[in-house]
């Protein structure tokens, strides 16, 4: 089947699984472009990201000025992409229902030649053990370094910018573990904000992802083993005042720091290019 697909000139059948925000859209975008996207399913974002009921009043504004302006920063680099792409079939879902029969059954029947992840609960097992080596996520964060969830933000705090970017790999049941097909860092300028950088993490992604998936189909690109450990991050750590402390690190330097000694750092912490 993919070797006529291949003889035949047809382009690659991708189904999506991503959430609901003006990033997820510029993927898919960037995805429907170059591949046959022929499904987009799409789950709400976990409404506790931004909760920010049972904070005091001081931290309350804080996170609400933090989630603004990541919400300003987006517009501005995704505004464009206020839907998916209306060649694709769409399906949306409640935040936890990526693993529902309703989604495995859709993905079946749309008989995929992979499996993008990008922004969604964990997925489990069943459709693991279905599509082994065809589900590959774009995490964002470099793995084995960063881990788990907010991995373009942990960095800063542990003062480690050479440690923002993305992963492309192969989906497992461990976190963010499996095989990498492709790492990348931003182009990163002094006077960029923290959002800019995570957004342009996601325009560089947009870019790389269907070749490197071109590629991986081909052959070209064989999956290479997560070596080392580091660190699993989680939502839930990331509180008010961790947060001040990056702010205040990028406001005292620490991104001219990292551009000043880039070459030298970015060397310490090798990456699968």
């Amino acid at each position: 089947m993919k070797k006529q697909r291949k003889e035949n000139g047809i382009p690659m059948k991708v189904v999506l699984l991503t959430s609901d925000s003006l990033r997820h859209n510029f993927i898919a975008h960037s995805l429907a472009k170059q591949l046959d996207l022929a499904l987009v399913i799409t789950e709400k974002k976990s409404p506790a990201i931004t909760d920010t009921a049972s904070l005091n009043k001081k931290d309350k504004v804080f996170m609400e000025q933090h989630f603004l302006g990541r919400k300003n920063s987006e517009e501005q680099y995704f505004g464009l992409y206020q839907d998916f792409p209306s060649t694709s079939e769409l399906l949306e879902v409640e935040h936890g229902g990526i693993n529902s029969k309703e989604v495995f059954e859709r993905i079946e029947n749309t008989q995929p030649d992979f499996i993008i992840l990008f922004g969604t609960s964990i997925i489990k097992e069943q459709l693991l053990n279905k599509y082994p080596s065809r589900i590959i996520n774009l995490h964002l964060g470099l793995s084995p370094y960063y881990r788990g969830s907010a991995t373009n933000l942990f960095p800063y705090y542990y003062e480690e910018p050479e440690c923002v970017g993305g992963t492309i790999h192969l989906a497992t049941a461990a976190i963010d573990k499996g095989d990498i097909l492709h790492q990348f860092r931003p182009d990163i300028k002094e006077g960029d904000s923290l959002h800019d950088i995570g957004n342009k993490v996601i325009l560089r992604a947009g870019k790389l992802l269907p070749e490197i998936l071109k590629k991986y189909d081909r052959g070209v690109i064989k999956p290479k083993e997560q070596k080392g450990s580091g660190r699993l991050c989680r939502n839930k750590d990331l509180s008010p005042d961790l947060l001040r402390e990056i702010y205040k690190k990028f406001e005292e330097g620490l991104v001219r720091e990292y551009i000043r000694e880039k070459e030298k750092r970015d060397a310490g912490k090798p990456i699968i290019e």
